[in-house]
């Protein structure tokens, strides 16, 4: 009987002759589980040590058969596409194979006709956009590219949650199965380089055949390492902190672009018994944006996480100030209980709070223009756009200390070093020229370009960026904001003073922004279990352990809170 359920767990497993070689190493892993699973069940209990035991023989020889009813260990990926292809009858334009991962393992869901004759080259490419109108769009670009170079393409969507563990413990298990292209945010490209998941020659490659003066400087700098890109910039956005206009009009309040008139407003607009917020930002701990919410306020009084030389500065007085103002804010004026982004932008539409803290993702959403996500203020009953016309766009705020930080983030692609270089290259640079505007257009509010222009005009694209209709209706970002509003979310996502990456030390970042240790620290905080001042110092230790010798004088206790100025 366990033999036979054996059988049948494992080949429900099982794919047709079409799963790719990679979808069946999981497989493989998947049966050896089980396989262990199963061997120490009670059905092969003592009497016999492991491999004495009949039961043992008897499960490798069923785990031998199943192996090879699966297929799960083919010829080389290569090799087998070869034989898989000149077996198959003529196929003009062949299509991508495109894969969406919604958990861990990635589901074929169009698997179409198969290139013909002679072995095409072949790429992956791991997309972390999962919407359907970027899946379309994407599916676009390959089609044009596949029949312009005749090199076949599989394109698999990760969330982007989700990408850091999948591609290091795929990096870990076998490199070989890393896809070639893997399109990620700024905070993994310094630490996968790193790691030896990227190849900086590569991108180099890329960079120079695309001309280097056509992109951003400051973006080329922050995804260097040792004098090369890293990986190669594509777009990106600032954060925005959004307010209310006409509630700051109504109180007499000022533009809350610093510390003492951000927490002054909160507390003017903030009332549970109205059901109304003063401020509300992500605080789950299983979010990137929560480690980036507080990043940018932190930055805004000049604390930096660490320095050049590699010495951690979380406990200096100035972070100590900016937690102090975050733990003041959120504690005091935000709703109770954890926030995400979606939370977030939900109080916001529907009236509820007076200021968030965003991606501009929301913009097209004040104006009425997503229907899934529609305003439904008190106000935005009789006007749609109502928030759109009364809300504010800051991007850069001011602690204390009198500097001013802005938070902006980008997506690269990067070349792996399993990839063949000239056939990867070919792709990123057909995505950063012939379908480098259709993949600007789809969410554009959050997608400034990075890559400014052609070797003949080289601020094309950034001209034109803002002024694209957004969510395929008539409106553009300028057309609904003010050309004052585009050029301030256009000019500076590069240029911001980003912990860790500015400093060179890009490699903790990844390590920071994988593990998420700031957005856990905070939610503990918040939860109760720190003060401000213990929460920097377990921040402290926290980032230190994940420096391998580290060469600074380790603090074994808190730094004192300063005493509060009379």
């Amino acid at each position: 009987m366990w033999l036979y359920a054996l059988w049948r767990e494992c080949m429900k497993h099982c794919q047709t002759s079409e799963t790719n070689f990679s979808s069946k190493q999981l497989i493989l892993q998947f049966i050896l589980k089980r396989f262990l699973l199963f061997r120490s069940s009670v059905f092969c209990q003592p009497r016999f040590t492991s491999l004495q035991s009949p039961c043992f023989w008897l499960a490798l020889v069923v785990l031998m058969l199943i192996v090879a009813s699966c297929q799960v260990l083919p010829e080389p990926p290569r090799l087998a596409t070869a034989t898989a292809q000149a077996a198959l009858p003529p196929s003009p334009t062949p299509e991508p194979v495109i894969l969406s991962l919604e958990a861990e393992t990635a589901v074929p869901i169009t698997p179409e006709s198969r290139p013909n004759g002679d072995p095409n080259p072949s790429l992956t490419v791991w997309v972390n956009e999962k919407s359907e109108a970027h899946q379309e769009t994407v599916q676009e670009i390959i089609d044009s590219f596949m029949a312009e170079y005749d090199i076949n393409v599989e394109v698999m969507y990760v969330a982007t949650n989700l990408l850091p563990e999948l591609v290091e413990t795929t990096a870990a298990t076998n490199q070989e199965l890393l896809p070639d292209i893997i399109i990620h945010p700024l905070e993994y490209t310094i630490g996968w380089a790193e790691q030896g998941i990227l190849n900086p020659d590569a991108a180099e490659t890329a960079v120079n055949h695309l001309g280097q003066n056509t992109f951003n400087q400051a973006a080329l700098d922050l995804v260097s390492m040792n004098g090369k890109p890293a990986a190669v910039p594509s777009d990106g956005y600032q954060q925005i902190l959004l307010y209310r206009t006409d509630w700051f009009a109504k109180r007499n309040l000022d533009a809350p672009d610093n510390y003492a008139d951000m927490l002054a407003a909160a507390e003017a607009i903030h009332n549970r018994e109205e059901l109304r917020s003063g401020f509300v930002i992500p605080t789950e701990s299983n979010l990137r944006s929560t480690q980036q919410a507080f990043e940018h306020i932190a930055a805004a009084n000049s604390c930096q996480l660490i320095n050049e030389a590699g010495e951690v500065l979380i406990t200096e007085p100035a972070c100590q100030e900016a937690i102090n103002f975050y733990y003041d804010i959120v504690h005091q004026f935000s709703p109770i209980g954890v926030q995400t982004d979606t939370s977030a932008r939900n109080a916001y539409l529907e009236g509820r709070t007076g200021m968030i803290m965003s991606p501009p993702t929301i913009l097209p959403q004040l104006a009425g223009l997503d229907e899934n996500n529609l305003p439904s203020c008190p106000e935005c009953n009789s006007n749609l756009k109502h928030l759109a016309e009364n809300s504010g766009i800051i991007t850069m705020i001011s602690g204390t200390a009198g500097s001013s930080a802005n938070f902006g983030t980008f997506t690269n692609l990067g070349i792996t070093t399993k990839a063949e270089t000239e056939t990867a290259v070919a792709l990123v640079e057909y995505w950063l020229n012939d379908g480098y505007e259709k993949w600007l257009a789809v969410e554009s509010e959050r997608k400034v370009p990075l890559r400014e222009g052609s070797r003949e005009n080289p601020t094309r694209f950034l001209d034109n960026w803002g002024q694209e209709p957004l969510l395929g209706g008539e409106q553009s970002l300028s057309d609904l904001f003010g050309e004052q509003i585009t050029i301030q979310l256009r000019d500076g996502v590069a240029e911001s003073n980003r912990w860790g990456i500015s400093q060179n030390q890009g490699g903790l970042v990844t390590t920071l922004y994988r593990e998420l240790a700031f957005s856990v620290i905070l939610q503990e905080m918040l939860s109760g279990y720190f003060d401000t001042n213990q929460t920097l110092f377990e921040a402290y230790q926290r980032v230190i352990e994940f420096i391998p010798n580290y060469a600074f004088e380790v603090k074994t206790e808190p730094t004192s809170t300063p005493e509060p100025e009379s």
